[in-house]
C-alpha cells in the first residue's frame, strides 16, 4: 500500500516537473521565416520571451509552425502563417498557444494562434 501511495504521490509531482503547452499573450511578430527542410518550413520571431512562460523551450523567441506538417495540418499551419503576416501588416498583437512536447530543429511548436483586435 505504501509503494502505491508512493507511486501515486511521485507521478503526480512529475506532472508538474515538465510543461506541455502555455499562452505566449499579446506577442507582437517581429519576423518570418521559411524554409523548405528546417524549423518545420515556417517560423515566427515573437517580441515576448517564450522562457518566461516555463515552457521548456530554448531561450530564444522564435517559434515553429509546422507548415511541413509534422504536428499540424498543413493547411492550419498555412493559415496560422498567413495570420501571422495579417498581424505584422495591420500592426495586431497575437496569443499563441506553445508546446514544449513537439519541436522541429529544437524550437517548440505554435498548435495555436489568436490574433487580437
Amino acid at each position: 500500500m505504501k509503494k502505491l501511495i508512493l507511486s501515486l504521490v511521485f507521478l503526480a509531482l512529475s506532472n508538474h516537473a515538465y510543461s506541455d503547452a502555455a499562452w505566449i499573450k499579446n506577442a507582437k511578430i517581429k519576423q518570418v521565416l521559411n524554409q523548405s527542410n528546417a524549423y518545420g518550413g515556417c517560423m515566427l520571431l515573437l517580441d515576448k520571451s517564450i522562457a518566461d512562460s516555463g515552457l521548456n523551450c530554448p531561450a530564444s523567441n522564435w517559434v515553429a509552425l509546422s507548415c511541413d506538417g509534422t504536428f499540424n495540418n498543413r493547411a492550419v499551419a498555412a493559415r496560422m502563417y498567413d495570420l501571422g503576416l495579417m498581424s505584422i501588416a495591420l500592426d495586431k498583437k497575437v496569443s499563441v498557444l506553445v508546446d514544449d512536447t513537439k519541436t522541429h530543429s529544437g524550437y517548440c511548436v505554435v498548435i495555436r494562434m489568436d490574433m487580437k483586435n
